[in-house]
């Protein structure tokens, strides 16, 4: 669990440190390659001070509502994998797509439901996505703000997504 949640925060370049006795090989190879910091041991609480976010993967509950109740009095954003009653966020299904990035949650009610359409709405992504936002990217650098870079804009993306500008 801790490995998908590493993954899909890796694009936006955060500094991400784990705590744990024990690490998957691809938070070992992440840990080597200087991407993530891995300490290995059991986790102490003050060990998470200066933190700005926790996600805690582990399948103990009492030890998430342990870490849950230090970083709520730290301060500290907290996610407990799988314990909704833990958490001061919800971490969202992500689709990350060059710099398109779409959250989807249930808020810890359902994640199945926020996973599967996550697979539904990447399968809608044309494939070039990129190449649009790059597109429109250049347009609101060369038109000034107003509605007629709006209507421009709205009616690329309209005629890139759906085939027909006017829908």
């Amino acid at each position: 669990m801790a490995s998908r949640k590493v993954e899909k925060l890796l694009p936006f370049s955060p500094r991400i440190k784990v705590i744990s006795p024990k690490a998957t090989a691809y938070i070992e190879e992440l840990a080597t390659l200087g991407r993530l910091e891995l300490v290995r041991r059991k986790l102490k609480l003050k060990g998470l001070l200066g933190a700005f976010m926790v996600i805690v993967a582990v399948d103990d509950v009492k030890l998430q509502e342990r870490v849950y109740r230090y970083c709520l009095k730290k301060g500290i954003h907290c996610n407990a994998v799988d314990s909704p009653d833990f958490c001061t966020f919800p971490f969202p299904a992500l689709i990350v797509r060059y710099e398109l990035v779409i959250g989807i949650s249930t808020s810890g009610i359902a994640p199945a439901l926020s996973a599967g359409l996550r697979e539904y709405i990447q399968r809608c992504i044309p494939e070039d996505v990129e190449e649009l936002l790059r597109e429109l990217e250049s347009i609101r650098e060369r038109i000034p703000k107003g509605e007629k870079r709006q209507k421009r804009l709205m009616y690329l993306v309209k005629g890139k997504l759906f085939k027909d500008p006017h829908l």
